[in-house]
């Protein structure tokens, strides 16, 4: 139970908000091009953040349907998507700086301000902890959520009294969103450069200096085996497919202790999740442990450095080789072991090449594991920033 500080305004839904009507154009009447935008509920809960700027991109209206488009928005209005596939719905968006007119679209809720407050905070708000579990015991629904207007109109508001005190919160949450958006930015541009290195190296394009060895095309299968041995371990130590992550990206190990039976799978091998949807899951491990059976564990042999076969199946172009012609099953599709072992891969016939190639792409690896360690921490530091400053649990120091 939250004790917001006894100098805040409280305000019922209705006292904050005016609702007006919304826009119900599917995606197929949006593009990129056009004169009004439309905010979709899908953007609302995947794309945007809490503040709407120009900044962001806003699918627009096509020409032939804009003489549908509803209630243009104003700065400070707030869009709430109310329905989603999870307990998200609720997310709101709210509208900051845009250099030209809005709509709130498909399944959104269109709310604006009859009390002043500072741009950004209601977004901030409203996307928060302590406002968002105020809907839970409202949303409906099974396969999909949702949440009435209704509903809404049950939540209350704990704000500042002071626009001063609310711009200041706001000022202090934008300084982590921006630092986080450009480690963000950071390292996506760090992983392009990886990716170009991983095909221009792994594909003999780009030779190394020192190095002038041949290069020999084989299949998989006489570079690596699978693994069929059985082992029991912790679950922190079991890989599924479900807790495996995106190529380059590790696992997030499962909390539990309890032992499990596996695979075998040891530090190096590479596993390879088996099972669609999961079939661009690529990792290298870095532990010893067990798998499910929707996860083949490749070992390789004398003829390749394990670092530098990972490298070679943790690409689009093994990806695509399992998809276009490896895959088999209807309900359950499973890449083909004996055409996976078929797959054809160019390497250096010296060991020492090899090795010195995985060393470079796993320094690049390196240092963006670190950048989103850093920027996952920061993310976290923000949510204790925001729970802290949005109940007033600490307070800022207001100028004189």
């Amino acid at each position: 139970m939250v004790t917001y500080p006894g100098d805040w305004a409280v305000y019922a839904f209705d006292e904050m908000f005016q609702l007006y009507p919304n826009n119900t154009l599917s995606r197929d009447k949006l593009s990129e091009h056009g004169t009004i935008g439309d905010i979709h509920y899908g953007d609302v809960l995947i794309k945007y953040g809490s503040v709407l700027t120009g900044k962001d991109s806003i699918p627009k209206i096509k020409e032939e349907y804009e003489s549908l488009a509803k209630t243009r928005l104003q700065k400070n209005d707030v869009i709430v998507a109310d329905t989603a596939e999870d307990e998200t719905v609720g997310k709101a968006v709210q509208i900051g700086d845009v250099p030209f007119p809005i709509v709130g679209g498909l399944h959104t809720v269109i709310c604006r301000p009859l009390v002043a407050t500072a741009t950004g905070y209601l977004g901030y708000y409203m996307n928060s902890r302590e406002y968002h579990n105020q809907l839970l015991p409202y949303i409906a629904g099974i396969k999909v959520s949702s949440i009435s207007k209704t509903s809404l109109r049950r939540t209350e508001f704990h704000i500042p009294s002071s626009v001063d005190e609310q711009a200041a919160i706001v000022d202090t949450i934008e300084r982590f969103d921006t630092h986080i958006s450009n480690l963000a930015a950071l390292i996506e541009k760090k992983r392009a450069v990886r990716d170009a290195a991983l095909e221009d190296l792994v594909s003999g394009r780009t030779r190394l200096d020192g190095h002038d060895c041949a290069w020999v095309r084989v299949e998989l299968g006489s570079l690596a085996s699978y693994r069929k041995e059985r082992a029991v371990c912790p679950q922190n130590q079991y890989v599924s497919t479900e807790n495996m992550r995106q190529m380059f990206s590790g696992i997030i190990p499962y909390a539990g202790t309890e032992p499990t039976a596996g695979t075998a799978f040891f530090t190096g091998d590479t596993l390879i999740a088996n099972i669609r949807p999961y079939l661009k899951k690529v990792w290298r491990a870095d532990f010893s442990g067990a798998c499910s059976a929707d996860v083949l564990v490749m070992a390789s042999n004398e003829k390749v450095s394990p670092n530098l076969l990972y490298y070679c199946l943790a690409n689009d172009n093994f990806i695509n080789y399992v998809m276009n012609g490896g895959v088999k099953g209807i309900k359950m599709p499973r890449g083909d072991k004996k055409y996976i072992l078929q797959y054809p891969i160019l390497i250096p016939a010296d060991i020492a090449e090899q090795e010195t190639i995985a060393d470079m792409l796993t320094a690049m690896d390196d240092e963006i594991k670190s950048l989103e360690a850093e920027r996952d921490k920061m993310t976290q530091i923000r949510e204790g920033v925001m729970d802290d400053l949005l109940t007033g649990r600490k307070r800022l120091k207001q100028s004189p």
